[in-house]
């Protein structure tokens, strides 16, 4: 599994990691894990934009997608961002 722990001073761990599911192994998730290991709370999802076709998983190359969770007690993203590709003129 492909995994970034930052240690933080009050014993949580700041993580992000691909997401384990193959079908959509393009996404990130960054959240707070506890001291033991255990998944605390979600802070969001990085990932190209997607689309389905014939039900398989279609990512894009030129649009991302950031899911925010802002609200510490909900399970639901608040927020959605997409960002575009930066072209370089060269």
């Amino acid at each position: 599994m492909n995994k970034i722990t930052i240690p933080l001073s009050n014993g949580y761990r700041l993580i992000a990691e691909q997401n384990t599911d193959s079908e959509f192994d393009k996404e990130i998730f960054v959240g707070i894990e506890t001291e033991t290991g255990s998944y605390h709370q979600d802070l969001c999802i990085v990932r190209p934009t997607y689309t389905f076709e014939n039900e398989n998983v279609v990512f894009g190359s030129d649009m991302f997608e950031m899911l925010i969770y802002g609200d510490a007690d909900s399970e639901d993203y608040t927020h959605k961002f997409t960002v575009p590709l930066y072209k370089d003129d060269e």
